[in-house]
């Protein structure tokens, strides 16, 4: 069975969809399952299809992410080097390429210390990918870019907005492929939502609200404490800003190097109202505190992290569609890791649920809706569920006991009777698209594609629509030190 993308699609990303492998788990394939050129993008230049010399900026967990995603391409990338300011780290990061994306190092991954001295000595490198603290994104894309390098950057863009409307400019003044990285805009999973789903067949019909969380436990948030090895000098941590080393490693904590949780977690799905619709939002309300990370001690006894950010917000969105009004909620929590992470898109004909998650994969019809004309042919734009829709929270799957709920029989006879203005049973369907390789792979070979073929309309997530996320996520802040509703202007979102 084929497997086709409507043409408003990006290029290449068809190879990542399976239609027959769907099984609602995780299915990740080995290396090399990806040619980071589709029969497309050689049409658009001679070029297409060469090999990218590219260098990592900051070899932390999300860099290992990065080059995680990049060694499922089979070819197209050659990775040369990598800086961060720890020895260990860039180290350790040199030598998981050698080995785990060997297929893309032809001899020693050179490291360096620092940017400036690796763009400096290490002239040949075409692609940088920045996976740094988020208040260096703004000055190392500019610097990379003022260059002539291309420049993948991961989200969020800065933690200001400030800064996020300089890399705009930077990207504009040097004219470089500039990519963000908000993966979602490659998964095929949500190009299917939004492209077939959504807007082709008009399944959800007129969609009036949205949702999306990310709860995450108390565990996630541990101080990270100073190595006893490989310290970064005092002299080499002032120079980029850094009050100590316990403040770099947790930089998340601080307003000056992040966001915050709302920024960190929210930005991707956030990020996911805006291009689901392909519009800004025109109102926010916020709420949120440090309600937790407060630097107190814990059930422990052990002091809290102390967050200057709030650890927990919630927001309302107010996006005004040709349809009428949409409303888009939004959670992130720091205190609980209750049903995770995912989105919701809610329609009067239908639902939808996803996550990069796959077991977030459904869509369901409302009473009355008949979705059995897109089931047919090669490409279908649903297909059923395999079981019934799960209301109840104990009808899920999960790995702890617990005894069934009692039954509200009356004198034996009839057990519980649904309330008269419950509505019917949503009926499940499923998204027909999965994805076997990491969820960065995906925007990774679409950023190769537009460095190898020097065409910046082909990059799923240009670095103005990142700036509009950035925005609709920062300005969260103001809200909460307000308490006020903030009316966005079309100002807001121009550079």
């Amino acid at each position: 069975m084929s497997t086709e993308i409507s043409s408003s699609q990006p290029t290449g990303l068809s190879k990542f969809m399976d239609r027959r492998s769907f099984l609602r788990t995780s299915a990740v394939s080995g290396a090399g399952v990806y040619l980071a050129t589709s029969k497309s993008a050689i049409a658009q230049g001679e070029k297409a299809g060469r090999t990218i010399k590219c260098a990592l900026v900051g070899c932390g967990a999300q860099g290992d992410r990065l080059r995680a995603g990049a060694s499922q391409i089979s070819s197209g990338i050659q990775w040369v080097a990598v800086s961060d300011i720890r020895e260990d780290k860039r180290r350790v990061m040199a030598r998981y390429m050698e080995l785990q994306n060997k297929h893309q190092v032809t001899g020693p991954v050179t490291q360096f210390e620092t940017i400036e001295e690796m763009l400096d000595k290490q002239t040949d490198i075409e692609a940088v990918f920045i996976a740094t603290p988020d208040f260096l994104h703004a000055p190392f894309s500019r610097m990379a870019l003022s260059k002539g390098k291309s420049v993948y950057c991961e989200k969020m863009m800065s933690n200001t907005i400030e800064g996020a409307r300089d890399m705009v400019k930077a990207g504009r003044e040097f004219n470089g492929i500039f990519q963000i990285g908000h993966q979602r805009h490659s998964n095929p999973r949500y190009i299917h939502l939004r492209e077939q789903v959504i807007k082709k067949a008009g399944l959800l019909g007129r969609v009036t609200h949205c949702y999306g969380q990310w709860n995450r436990g108390v565990s996630a948030s541990t101080p990270l404490g100073a190595p006893k090895k490989n310290p970064v000098s005092p002299e080499l941590l002032a120079r980029y800003g850094y009050g100590s080393m316990e403040e770099f490693l947790n930089w998340r904590w601080f307003a000056k190097y992040g966001g915050g949780p709302i920024s960190d977690l929210g930005a991707h799905q956030i990020d996911m109202f805006n291009w689901m619709y392909e519009t800004t939002p025109v109102s926010l309300f916020a709420s949120g505190g440090v309600d937790y990370y407060d630097g107190t001690p814990g059930v422990d006894g052990a002091a809290k992290a102390k967050f200057e950010l709030p650890d927990n917000v919630m927001c309302l969105y107010e996006y005004k569609l040709p349809t009428g009004t949409m409303r888009a909620y939004y959670q992130v929590l720091t205190t609980t890791g209750s049903q995770g992470y995912f989105e919701k898109h809610m329609g009067v004909n239908g639902s939808a649920i996803i996550s990069e998650s796959p077991t977030s994969n459904q869509v369901y019809a409302e009473p009355g809706q008949d979705w059995s004309q897109w089931t047919t042919g090669d490409n279908p734009v649903l297909v059923k569920a395999p079981d019934n829709i799960k209301n109840k929270f104990w009808e899920h799957t999960r790995n702890w006991a617990k005894p069934a709920p009692k039954s509200y029989a009356v004198s034996g006879v009839a057990k519980a009777v649904a309330d008269a203005r419950e509505s019917k049973a949503l009926d499940p369907w499923e998204i027909p698209v999965t994805l076997n390789v990491y969820p960065h792979t995906p925007h990774v070979a679409n950023f190769i594609e537009s460095v190898q073929t020097k065409k910046p309309e082909h990059l799923t997530c240009n670095v103005m629509d990142a700036f509009k996320s950035c925005v609709t996520v920062l300005k969260a802040y103001e809200c909460l030190k307000t308490n006020q509703k903030y009316t966005f202007t079309p100002e807001d979102f121009t550079v």
